[in-house]
């Protein structure tokens, strides 16, 4: 079975004005996807996901030309092969090394797909899980960067949905985002989880500010107070308190 099409689709779209969320990273004012459709020489077709990169065109741009030569014709069940090539001739050479690990990541899930629905199983079975519940908690580009208030009526709305944990945006300052966070914890209680995310917005001034304040809230994590890279800013800062430090999302590749 045969890689005998790639084809990425980019989309975006624009975030209603009134819905719109300022977090670390800025303010969200639109939102991207970029799919990615495999199709094999027998006919089944896998579909997978490549974050956008803020430059989803552009992304979807390099799986259409680049990636899709390098693929075209391998074993579709081979991932590891696949990753192998790509990784040969782009990410270890001279090639786009964050585009090509964004790109070959949709290619990555859809051939994840396709041999799930070669042998009939969902996905998670072909990986050895079982399906079970797993907790969740609410976040994703919500419970932004605003007045404690109106932040504690957000996330009211989603404790009432049955969300027993929420993540929110921090990276603004050390003094509102305590403000925040605390505003949080006295109107919930210490009953729900609640986890924080600078999204790369702290230094590690900040940190030392704000981490002893989020010890004293109970808080789960905080998450990429630096940008990936910054290995020397994670070790400084992990004797600024107990709070764990979470990090990974911007990393690529196994290495």
């Amino acid at each position: 079975m045969r890689i005998a099409d790639v084809k990425a689709q980019p989309t975006s779209f624009p975030v209603p004005p009134g819905q719109s969320v300022t977090l670390g990273i800025g303010r969200a004012v639109k939102r991207d996807a970029v799919v990615v459709k495999v199709t094999t020489d027998d006919g089944l077709v896998g579909y997978g996901e490549a974050h956008h990169g803020r430059a989803p065109g552009a992304v979807a741009h390099l799986v259409n030309t680049t990636l899709r030569q390098l693929v075209l014709g391998l074993d579709a069940t081979d991932v590891v092969g696949v990753w192998a090539r790509i990784y040969k001739m782009q990410l270890g050479s001279h090639g786009l090394g964050a585009a090509t690990a964004i790109g070959m990541s949709g290619i990555d899930m859809a051939l994840w797909d396709i041999r799930g629905k070669a042998v009939g199983w969902p996905l998670y079975r072909l990986l050895g899980g079982s399906s079970r519940p797993i907790p969740a908690y609410a976040g994703g580009v919500s419970l932004g960067y605003q007045e404690p208030a109106a932040l504690v009526e957000e996330a009211g709305a989603l404790v009432a949905a049955g969300y027993r944990a929420l993540k929110l945006r921090i990276g603004d300052s050390p003094a509102r985002d305590l403000a925040r966070v605390g505003a949080v914890r006295k109107a919930f209680g210490d009953e729900l989880v609640v986890l924080t995310d600078a999204n790369t917005g702290y230094t590690v001034e900040d940190a030392r500010q704000a981490m002893p304040g989020l010890d004293a809230y109970g808080v789960g994590w905080l998450e990429e107070p630096f940008p990936a890279h910054d290995h020397r800013s994670y070790r400084t800062a992990r004797g600024f308190g107990r709070v764990p430090l979470a990090a990974g999302e911007n990393h690529y590749t196994r290495f």
